[in-house]
């Protein structure tokens, strides 16, 4: 019989919470059993092992990136509505390191729910996108060209590539209005 108060729910976000304190590759259902006060045993009733783990902090991990990125785009537009999406991606994954290094296992995931979880995501950027152009290519072309942005300056960020002579948000968001400079000439 599950421990009252415990569910699926509690257990993912405990394992969140462990991951993003100890590092993703560190988590452990060992570790999860010693954080919620339970046996590792116990663990089986919300989970079948670690694989279903990292694919529901994946799962959870989108959800809330998508979530703050629709937030972020909410009543703007074009321009806007870009630039408020990547400030909230930048802040999702300062906040959220570890959660952000889990999303980048999906594509070896080959869970058809991550793929479908994931595509929400996508579809927020394809909808600001669309308001440059109904070139369903070019719009392909201009998500992949944004998200290798995103990325390399998140790694970079993370890894500590960028000192303080130019504040990086400003870089940031130089490089951004560079890339909507060149959505406005399509």
């Amino acid at each position: 019989m599950p421990r009252q108060g415990l569910n699926t729910e509690t257990v993912i976000k405990a394992a969140a919470s462990l991951v993003e304190d100890n590092g993703y590759k560190n988590l452990t259902l060992h570790k999860l059993a010693l954080k919620l006060n339970i046996k590792p045993a116990s663990l089986y009733t919300h989970i079948s092992g670690i694989e279903e783990l990292y694919l529901s902090l994946a799962n959870l991990a989108l959800n809330q990136l998508s979530a703050m990125m629709t937030d972020a785009a909410r009543g703007k537009r074009r321009g806007n509505a870009l630039r408020a999406v990547s400030a909230a991606f930048c802040q999702y994954v300062r906040q959220n390191p570890e959660m952000y290094q889990i999303i980048m296992l999906i594509p070896h995931s080959h869970s058809e729910e991550l793929v479908e979880t994931g595509r929400a995501v996508k579809s927020i950027l394809f909808e600001i996108l669309s308001q440059y152009t109904d070139d369903n290519g070019k719009i392909i072309f201009y998500s992949r060209f944004y998200h290798s942005i995103l990325h390399g300056f998140v790694s970079l960020d993370h890894a500590g590539f960028f000192d303080d002579t130019v504040p990086a948000d400003a870089s940031f968001m130089n490089i951004i209005d560079n890339f909507i400079e060149q959505l406005e000439r399509i």
